[in-house]
């Protein structure tokens, strides 16, 4: 007999009951501004163990629906996160083995401060949305950071930050005298036996090509200054607009809006 858990979260946030059949241990719900009722849309939603360590993450839908399977039974915290709202983390939430809990999550808009003027201009966007990176991470191919991700894992380094990232493998070997004892890792990827870099993009523009040269991308940029990270490791991956241009993936790095 299947275990349903329920439970309230804080700061905009309350109980949904619903009855949608799942076979794991999940978490789902809906994303709502607390100022609107509307959906927010696309939100970043993850589920992170009690010691702070993101295990699964997901966007929202275009109608804020979420939904998160942990990957196994515990406690975790709600984390969520969207561009012009307050990032929020709540909980700790009990999951058991084969429990489903549903929440409705509000998310905060983040006011910004003006001076008096009068303007007329059109909205701006979220420069991931301009570019289609919403809507390629909501086909579920390749793997996607957000900035809160980088700056919580990156620390003074890029690469740090792609650790976590399946099937890239960072390379600290160096020379221990000489000038290249001071260079940063470089970020391969395994592809026929063969160990190759993957091409390196910065807002669409090719930074470099990789293949058998290892590329390190700590040279190009500093966590501080992106966005947003997409890395395509299989060429089924590979969207359409980014060329592979050495066979050995695709990493697309977005700076942050100046």
């Amino acid at each position: 007999m299947r275990r349903r858990s329920t439970a309230g979260l804080s700061v905009g946030c309350a109980l949904l009951t619903l009855a949608w059949p799942l076979d794991a241990q999940t978490l789902r719900g809906r994303v709502l501004d607390v100022q609107s009722g509307e959906p927010v849309m696309l939100a970043y939603v993850g589920l992170l163990a009690a010691e702070g360590e993101m295990v699964v993450a997901a966007l929202a839908t275009t109608d804020g629906i979420f939904e998160l399977d942990a990957p196994d039974g515990g406690s975790y915290f709600l984390y969520v996160s969207r561009t012009g709202y307050d990032t929020m983390v709540d909980g700790l939430f009990d999951i058991g083995d084969d429990g489903v809990m549903d929440v409705q999550v509000g998310l905060r808009p983040r006011p910004i401060e003006l001076e008096p003027v009068t303007v007329e201009a059109e909205a701006a966007r979220d420069p991931r949305e301009v570019e289609g990176f919403y809507e390629r991470a909501l086909m579920g191919q390749g793997s996607f950071l957000i900035r809160e991700d980088i700056q919580r894992r990156a620390g003074q380094r890029l690469t740090d930050a792609l650790r976590t990232v399946p099937r890239l493998i960072i390379d600290e070997s160096r020379p221990l005298t000489g000038p290249a004892a001071m260079q940063y890792p470089s970020v391969q990827i395994l592809r026929n036996g063969k160990l190759c870099s993957p091409t390196f993009y910065l807002d669409r523009h090719m930074i470099a090509l990789g293949g058998e040269d290892p590329v390190r991308p700590d040279d190009f940029v500093t966590p501080a200054e992106l966005e947003a990270i997409e890395v395509y490791t299989r060429p089924s991956e590979i969207p359409v607009e980014f060329d592979e241009l050495t066979d050995c993936g695709v990493v697309v790095m977005w700076t942050r809006m100046r």
